[in-house]
């Protein structure tokens, strides 16, 4: 009786996990048809082209769920016009274009994967939404190392994009960069595994932890 039970209870968790898994595929699927764009599905890295020594300390692209991206930056409660936005392994550009539904001075994404780029950059131009609040929206080919941070407060997004071999690197300049011009930052970390290295890396707090993803912020 108790196996038969605990072998019950089994297969209503996968049934609910399957069914939670599916309703999240469609609309990640209804968010790319409303909108003109291809930003679902899964790529790995070795069917990538990417030149960067640091392809080996890379992940996946396995885009954001625009639900969840929604929920997160309605939430932040800034003054969006005085932001900018960065998401550091950008991808197919999702990120950018729901964060292109808040009024941010600028978006900016970074990508090391050359076909990646070019979809977002596609995408970028296809984008269709009566909701949009900035087409300032740009895609950028190349290393997160080597991004230059806004010089206005910023929201930075990450969705576990790279192991710590780049992660403390770009935390570091981060943080030399806050140093020397102060600003309120705000770091959207999905999917967090190494949001320990956030903290001890750059002196932010964090002021929300949930499953899905945390969030950092220092106020200048």
């Amino acid at each position: 009786m108790l196996l038969k039970v605990v072998a019950d209870t089994a297969k209503s968790a996968m049934s609910t996990n399957a069914l939670r898994t599916l309703v999240g595929e469609t609309r990640c699927r209804l968010f790319d048809w409303r909108h003109n764009v291809h930003t679902c599905g899964k790529v790995e890295l070795d069917q990538l082209t990417i030149t960067s020594e640091n392809v080996r300390h890379g992940v996946f692209y396995d885009p954001t769920h625009p639900k969840l991206l929604f929920e997160v930056l309605s939430t932040l409660d800034i003054p969006y016009e005085r932001y900018a936005f960065v998401d550091l392994g950008s991808g197919k550009g999702r990120v950018l274009l729901v964060a292109s539904e808040f009024p941010f001075v600028e978006v900016r994404g970074v990508e090391f994967a050359r076909e990646l780029h070019e979809t977002a950059c596609e995408n970028i131009r296809r984008y269709r939404s009566g909701s949009q609040k900035t087409q300032n929206i740009r895609s950028i080919h190349g290393d997160a190392i080597a991004f230059k941070f806004p010089a206005s407060s910023f929201v930075l997004f990450l969705n576990n994009p790279f192991g710590p071999e780049v992660l403390m690197p770009v935390l570091r300049r981060l943080r030399k960069t806050l140093a020397a011009r102060p600003r309120d930052v705000i770091i959207v970390y999905a999917a967090p595994r190494h949001g320990d290295l956030i903290e001890r890396e750059t002196g932010l707090i964090c002021t929300e932890r949930s499953v899905y993803h945390n969030i950092y912020r220092g106020w200048p």
